[in-house]
């Protein structure tokens, strides 16, 4: 920990950040980012699990909204709960996205498998819509329990022409059982620590991707799970 002005430390500790999981649209992998202690700060070590993306969905306490992800600053969130009125766009840079906590499976999750998914691209969002609107239709069968969520595939999207082409890659989500809330909380109301430690690490799909995330993942693994070694 370094000393400041006053001489001593005032950075606050990893433990109280909130964890993140991030889509990279542009190469169509998930990462769980872990915050490293290097003796002189915290670093972001993104951990590609892209083949074997497995989680629990908070989609009872869905946000929606505005979000900036502006490099070099810690995002701005203004969210209100599905459903609701959506508040006036507060900038320029912000854009609409969705912000939700999820539990990842435990041969994914690290010592954390609890963390905050919040995304503002395009391919992400609709394939986010699709997953969303079959919780919808199937949660009444299913009370107090959320979706357990797999990624099936991510699909090439796309757009532009010539120098102003790009490609994203829309994931496709599919739920393949229910599981008890347990403790999944949902995600804090303002962004806080979190936010200040972990502005540079969230994926949008419209900024820098991570060293670890210029190449495209291989499409998801097809292995049999169990859900209740996976998330009991």
């Amino acid at each position: 920990m370094t000393e400041n002005i006053f001489g001593f430390s005032t950075e606050t500790s990893s433990g109280d950040f909130l964890p993140i999981v991030k889509y990279d649209a542009r190469a169509g992998r998930f990462f769980r980012v872990e915050r490293i202690d290097t003796g002189n700060g915290f670093e972001n070590n993104p951990i590609d699990i892209t083949n074997e993306f497995r989680a629990v969905f908070d989609f009872d306490n869905v946000e929606v909204g505005w979000i900036d992800f502006s490099a070099g600053s810690a995002p701005s969130f203004v969210l209100v709960p599905y459903g609701s009125k959506l508040p006036d766009k507060p900038g320029p840079s912000h854009k609409t996205g969705i912000r939700f906590m999820i539990k990842l499976a435990k041969d994914i999750g690290g010592e954390k498998p609890i963390r905050e998914l919040a995304n503002t691209s395009k391919a992400f969002l609709s394939g986010a819509e699709a997953v969303f609107k079959s919780y919808l239709a199937e949660r009444e069968k299913n009370p107090g329990k959320l979706p357990v969520v797999r990624l099936a595939k991510t699909t090439p999207v796309k757009t532009g022409s010539g120098e102003k082409s790009s490609t994203n890659y829309h994931p496709t989500f599919e739920i393949i059982g229910w599981a008890p809330r347990g403790d999944l909380a949902p995600a804090p109301k303002a962004p806080g620590a979190a936010a200040a430690a972990n502005g540079a690490a969230r994926a949008t799909g419209n900024g820098s991707a991570p060293a670890t995330g210029s190449t495209r993942a291989e499409p998801p693994k097809r292995a049999e799970h169990n859900i209740a070694d996976d998330f009991g």
